[in-house]
């Protein structure tokens, strides 16, 4: 610190030894007289106008400027692309919205498709074959009541040559549904 005599004395010198904050960040400031730092403390102008003139200061100042200069130009620009940018706004909300009635015109069409095919399903298929075979039989015992009935408009060996071709495709079926169920029945 300086000594309580070079304060006192006007044109004095703070001592260049001296490592606090302003002599590290303003060492020009810190050089200054008393008269001087007593002026800077009570005019802000003066302060303004000593710190502002600082290179640090112009520096910062010069800086400010080319990153204004810069923004503007960038305003510019953004200015200038403006309306491509509200085309393209107004082309991906078009676009948006077809995508999602495509996407809700792909679910309807995929259902109806699904029921379509339902239909054909191994498990569809397999019901109906099982209700064919439960026919087939069905038209076996028909056959057999009438033949017993005496409603048979043949001989018995037209309906023994009947009988065996409906009792042959029964157990055909009853065959391939055992085949099913025991999974040997590759679905495509």
């Amino acid at each position: 610190m300086a000594s309580a005599a070079s304060l006192a004395q006007p044109g004095a010198r703070q001592d260049p030894h001296i490592n606090d904050q302003l002599a590290r960040d303003f060492p020009d400031a810190a050089n200054l007289p008393r008269e001087d730092m007593q002026l800077l403390l009570e005019d802000p102008a003066y302060f303004d106008a000593y710190f502002n003139t600082m290179p640090q200061a112009t520096a910062y100042h010069d800086a400010v400027q080319l990153k204004m200069r810069d923004n503007l130009e960038l305003a510019q620009k953004s200015e200038a692309i403006k309306p491509d940018l509200e085309r393209l706004r107004e082309d991906t909300a078009r676009l948006f919205n077809e995508a999602n009635d495509l996407k809700q015109r792909w679910a309807y069409l995929d259902e109806a498709q699904r029921a379509a095919y339902r239909r054909f399903s191994q498990q569809a298929q397999q019901a109906r074959y099982r209700a064919a075979t439960t026919q087939q039989e069905h038209l076996s015992d028909s056959l057999v009541a009438a033949f017993l009935a005496g409603d048979n408009d043949g001989d018995d060996e037209s309906f023994v040559k009947q009988y065996r071709e409906v009792r042959k495709l029964y157990h055909k079926r009853q065959v391939g549904l055992a085949k099913w169920d025991e999974g040997n029945v590759v679905w495509m």
